[in-house]
């Protein structure tokens, strides 16, 4: 039987991460056959006792650090945990709709990465701002075939998760951009689908805040141009 595989890189999401566990298990029991990869990111508002104890209420496996090792690594961590027949990248915010999982697994023979785009998007005006300006230059650096390369709802087959599971990140907080021009330089196919984007269940964005976009764009947009040479 296909197994499903759903990583999710977590980091204080005390007020939330188990009624977002809960309705992705409640959404797919029965239906597919699924296992959780929580990638926990050295967080300090009890989110570690709450996954401990849910440890074993779901199939899961769970890595947990006490220091912070940042978004990208924790995703790549996980990567690493993954051996089932296709993985599920997503946040753990509660902004993606569970019932989309089952959209992802009706297509997954249809290519090798289906990812899905947000319409509408929520999240603030000068976030959606940046991130138009860094998707031009990216189709232009890139020409992957996404309109939302950015996002963090990423369903692959186990070709793809197993060529990309050992990279060192150059583009910290700006992990989908790089993982999927990565994909792109190796030839995998792409389709996507739109998804039911939703506000934050709980809390607000602790990394992408008015305050850090400056350091962000500056940080991502070099590694965008290493990633470029790299990937010729």
């Amino acid at each position: 039987m296909n197994k499903l595989q759903i990583l999710m890189p977590v980091y204080n999401e005390a007020l939330s991460i188990e009624n977002t566990l809960k309705e992705i298990h409640d959404t797919l029991n029965g239906k597919i056959d699924f296992e959780f990869i929580i990638s926990e990111d050295g967080s300090t508002d009890g989110t570690k006792e709450i996954l401990k104890k849910l440890e074993n209420t779901y199939p899961m496996i769970l890595i947990s650090d006490d220091s912070r090792k940042y978004y990208s690594k924790a995703v790549i961590d996980g990567i690493k945990k993954a051996d089932g027949n296709y993985l599920l990248i997503k946040d753990s915010d509660g902004q993606c709709d569970p019932k989309d999982i089952l959209n992802f697994w009706s297509v997954k023979e249809n290519s090798d990465l289906v990812n899905g785009y947000r319409y509408p998007r929520y999240d603030f005006a000068y976030r959606r701002f940046i991130s138009k300006i860094f998707y031009y230059l990216y189709k232009i650096l890139f020409n992957v075939p996404l309109r939302d390369p950015s996002f963090a709802y990423v369903f692959m087959n186990k070709k793809v998760y197993s060529s990309l599971n050992n990279f060192e990140p150059l583009m910290p907080d700006g992990f989908f951009w790089e993982f999927n021009a990565r994909a792109k330089s190796l030839n995998f196919s792409f389709n996507e689908i739109k998804i039911n984007h939703r506000k934050r269940s709980s809390g607000d964005t602790k990394i992408y805040t008015l305050k850090n976009l400056p350091r962000i764009a500056f940080t991502n947009g070099i590694g965008l141009l290493k990633l470029r040479f790299l990937t010729k």
